[in-house]
């Protein structure tokens, strides 16, 4: 009887991702479990409401801890009280620690908001973001308590739309350049970082289709 193959990917490296918030940590670790993310680990800053600062600070002590070999932090710029300015000054803070920010202006939100379709102009409203989202999804709430109860698979439904949101995210980006000298949202670079380093998602034992 021929031996069944088993589907290895080598690892190139290990992935920390570092939340700002645990309802964050708990869609990435949905991502890194439907994809078979072996060498990605996700974990929460351990308190909400940190500076910019003191979330890269977290981070960079879990990265000495861990012995990563790529490190991220990710957040809503509303989330740590960040402003341009400030986000420019701790992303060159955060490069000397050799630490990665994935970010999203003006709240996480806008990823999900990034699936369900282009966004045309610069928003700036996090009400606004969310009340998109809140239409589309249903019940959705970026809490721990919505992420595992109804939206327990919330990653598995929207993974058909992963590759569009990065390329929605990556032409806003240009308008968000345009108008502000700076990138809204930093996904496309933590999803490259992924696929150098994961390889490619394994949804091979995701069978259920949702519509």
């Amino acid at each position: 009887m021929a031996k069944r193959k088993k589907n290895i990917t080598e690892a190139k490296g290990t992935i920390l991702l570092v939340t700002a918030t645990k309802a964050e940590s708990i869609y990435f670790n949905q991502m890194r479990k439907d994809c078979r993310y072996m060498n990605l680990t996700v974990e929460w800053a351990g308190k909400e409401g940190l500076s910019l600062k003191q979330l890269i600070d977290i981070t960079g002590a879990r990265k000495l801890a861990g012995k990563y070999q790529y490190v991220w932090t990710l957040f809503g710029t509303d989330e740590v009280g960040c402003d341009k300015d400030t986000l420019i000054e701790m992303k060159e803070y955060a490069e000397r620690k050799k630490i990665r920010l994935c970010y999203f202006s003006p709240c996480f939100e806008i990823w999900f908001a990034l699936h369900l379709g282009p966004l045309g102009a610069l928003v700036t409203d996090a009400e606004a973001i969310r009340n998109r989202v809140k239409s589309a999804i249903k019940g959705f709430e970026m809490t721990p308590e919505f992420l595992l109860t109804a939206g327990l698979n919330l990653h598995l439904q929207l993974f058909s739309r992963h590759a569009q949101a990065d390329l929605n995210a990556r032409n806003y980006n240009d308008i968000a350049k345009i108008q502000t000298g700076i990138e809204a949202v930093t996904m496309p670079e933590f999803d490259e970082c992924i696929q150098t380093v994961c390889g490619k998602a394994d949804m091979s034992h995701n069978q259920k289709a949702f519509k």
